[in-house]
């Protein structure tokens, strides 16, 4: 056995319909970090393009992790307050919130125990059993992921809206001492569209124009927005994780999505 594999290594996986993020890690060794994209063919399902996608992936050694970490993108999320929070009841709250969701999807929990509730969604059949076959893992969504940022996120402001824009989805938070009071998603394919989605939720949740703070991370899609946003919102703060995070890894996660750098940095 190499001396690589005595370390800790680390998977996590980005999973989208747009394409899939691999990033094969050793925590206590920075510099060893590959991370490889692999984009979908529409003609194909979700979990043989998983298994493309992870067979192609440029790591040296694709066993023997001792933690694998997974994001699934979806629209498709509820929180139930944790004084409900009951796995025999998933299915049928999952069922009551979408009722046209796909009744033969794994329904998979994190439960967020400082936000006080626990969110739910979907992850395809095929999928779930592709990433279980690699051994005991982890499985996120966006939202959750966001959620448990905002938990500890150094910023000042005792009540602010935080807005992630990436790939098909913009994630929309309006938080008030670190806890997300309300969390919603919206598709991100006409800027007009999304700008309005985020301006209603913004006057919905009584956010002013001059004092309140609206901060904004995630892909590039975030440019054409801003100076529409602008017009409407004083304050808008583009989140640099060189500026949160102090990790020595920064420069090696350029480019990868917003919730998977936060998923790799806090190990």
């Amino acid at each position: 056995m190499t001396k690589d594999k005595n370390l800790k290594r680390t998977l996590s996986i980005r999973i989208s319909t747009d394409g899939f993020c691999f990033c094969d890690y050793i925590p206590s060794k920075p510099g060893s970090l590959n991370y490889f994209f692999y984009n979908t063919d529409k003609e194909k399902s979700l979990a043989v393009n998983f298994r493309a996608g992870f067979e192609e992936a440029p790591f040296a050694d694709k066993e023997n992790y001792s933690c694998i970490k997974c994001i699934v993108e979806t629209a498709e999320f509820t929180a139930i307050p944790l004084e409900y929070d009951d796995r025999n009841d998933y299915k049928q709250f999952f069922k009551h919130c979408f009722p046209h969701g796909n009744s033969n999807a794994e329904i998979v929990a994190n439960r967020l125990n400082a936000q006080g509730y626990t969110i739910i969604f979907p992850v395809d059949k095929g999928i779930y059993e592709e990433i279980s076959s690699l051994g005991e893992t982890s499985i996120y969504t966006p939202a959750s992921i966001l959620a448990g940022f905002i938990t500890n996120a150094p910023f000042n402001e005792e009540r602010y809206m935080l807005a992630y824009f990436q790939g098909k989805h913009a994630l929309f938070l309006s938080t008030r001492e670190r806890k997300a009071e309300l969390m919603n998603i919206f598709g991100n394919t006409n800027s007009q569209d999304t700008l309005f989605y985020m301006l209603s939720m913004w006057k919905e949740q009584g956010f002013s124009q001059t004092n309140d703070t609206l901060y904004i991370c995630g892909d590039n899609s975030i440019e054409e927005i801003m100076p529409a946003v602008g017009k409407f919102i004083r304050n808008i703060k583009r989140i640099n994780p060189n500026e949160i995070y102090t990790s020595n890894l920064l420069n090696r996660l350029e480019g990868i999505p917003f919730d998977l750098q936060t998923l790799i940095l806090c190990e």
